[in-house]
């Protein structure tokens, strides 16, 4: 890089430096001639110094100007000229514009990509300011609301108020239900709200989701891997039958196997009659999947609850080598459900337990039942221990009918749990961190 610029700004000030120097020095020998020919030659420096500093102004000005626009079509001419002012500041400004010019560039094709990426999801994405103009709304908010121009949040208040005051009225981190009718249908809608900061400005960011197309995907996965479920189970009762069934056909047709024909045909009917006897156990829990009976509810004291659910439990194998503890809140409320479908559920979650610790073959495994009041007015059951635990991948899975990951599990057992607590009104949660603490937490809705 050229850098005489610098060292030719330093002659120049040394040069008037020099002549003022001279011309003081000639005035105070009286010398007034001379002095003032020092005076004069001084402002030729000083006027070159001048007209550069003021050209590389009117130059840094043009930059920021040009760059403030949007506008990377200028260049700087650079010279080598000896007394060019600029040319090291022409090379600099090109390439810091360069710079920023291929920045611009990044984020213009990122921009493009997020666009192209939001008008991919099917949720409702919307981005407003503070005085409620949009700044982003995808194809999944217009096809919601019913609009193809969408431009401020008031535009909403005669054709979904409702859902105008939700989004005026919601906190961060809160999620609303509201109700919309459009031209064509009646909507749910689950409103999802965060607060964001960018570039110094405040902006609220809405996630907006059509509760029953939610519901309907979650639905179809589940119906999905349960058909996926019954089909293995039942082809691998049918396969053997049939063959079975082919190969005493055989025996039969065979006039050879006559000596041993009873025999044969006996142990294979004793094979499809128990075969038939497991399809008919697994149908019959696919049917107790299907009729949980409507809960008979009353208040329960939950102290008495879980010493009983203790007791029904000691009869478990490795029972006595597990430390049980009970927690109870001392603000908590009586518990209000029905004792024998909430007892099924609690006996297969401490059950569960139970195994997960001999599983993971510990010497010291704890289970703790604890019961309180949530903030937001929840009765809450928790059922923990420090076992094997469950695996990250198979989280979203262990409540889907007849998944077990036990060789003599049945699969019915956290399905049925989940279907008595909805009975009840209320859902049944999982958190797992293997080998360290896997909790199942009971939500009740308080009366």
């Amino acid at each position: 890089m050229d850098r005489s610029f610098p060292y030719k700004v330093t002659l120049l000030i040394a040069a008037i430096v020099c002549c003022c120097a001279a011309g003081f020095h000639l005035f105070h020998l009286e010398h007034y001639g001379a002095a003032i020919g020092c005076f004069a030659v001084m402002f030729l420096p000083a006027m070159v110094l001048f007209k550069s500093i003021k050209h590389i102004h009117k130059k840094i000005d043009y930059f920021i100007d040009a760059i403030s626009s949007n506008d990377y079509a200028f260049r700087f001419p650079s010279n080598k000229k000896i007394w060019s002012s600029s040319s090291d500041l022409s090379r600099q400004l090109n390439r810091v514009k360069e710079v920023m010019q291929q920045r611009q560039l990044a984020m213009q094709e990122q921009e493009r990509y997020f666009e192209v990426l939001l008008a991919k999801i099917n949720s409702g994405v919307l981005l407003v300011n503070e005085t409620g103009h949009v700044v982003q709304a995808n194809q999944g908010v217009l096809t919601l609301i019913g609009r193809e121009i969408f431009t401020h949040l008031i535009q909403l208040e005669s054709v979904a108020p409702e859902l105008y005051d939700t989004l005026q009225t919601i906190r961060s981190g809160e999620q609303h239900k509201v109700v919309v009718f459009n031209e064509k249908e009646r909507l749910e809608l689950l409103v999802q709200a965060s607060f964001i900061v960018l570039r110094g400005k405040a902006f609220k960011l809405f996630v907006i989701n059509d509760i029953k197309q939610l519901l309907d995907e979650q639905e179809m996965e589940i119906w999905v891997k349960l058909f996926r479920i019954l089909s293995h189970e039942i082809m691998n009762s049918i396969t053997p039958i049939t063959s079975l069934s082919d190969s005493l056909l055989q025996l039969l047709k065979d006039p050879e196997s006559a000596p041993t024909l009873k025999e044969d045909i006996v142990y294979g009917l004793l094979v499809i009659n128990e075969t038939g006897k497991g399809l008919l156990s697994f149908v019959g829990s696919y049917q107790q999947l299907l009729r949980i009976p409507t809960p008979r509810k009353e208040f329960l004291d939950c102290s008495d609850f879980f010493n009983g659910i203790i007791l029904l439990c000691s009869q478990f194998p490795y029972f006595n080598q597990v430390q049980i503890n009970i927690d109870i809140a001392s603000d908590a409320p009586p518990l209000y459900a029905d004792s024998s479908l909430l007892g099924q559920v609690m006996i297969n979650l401490v059950k569960n337990a139970i195994q997960s610790i001999e599983s993971a073959d510990m010497q010291h495994g704890k289970i703790c039942l604890s019961y309180q009041k949530t903030p937001e007015r929840d009765a809450l059951i928790e059922v923990s221990d420090n076992g094997q635990g469950v695996a990250p991948e198979l989280v979203n899975q262990i409540f889907i009918p007849f998944f077990t990951t036990r060789s003599n599990g049945s699969g019915i057992g956290l399905s049925i749990a989940r279907q008595i607590m909805r009975a009840h009104g209320g859902r049944i949660q999982v958190q797992s961190i293997p080998g360290h603490l896997t909790k199942f937490s009971l939500y009740f809705p308080l009366i």
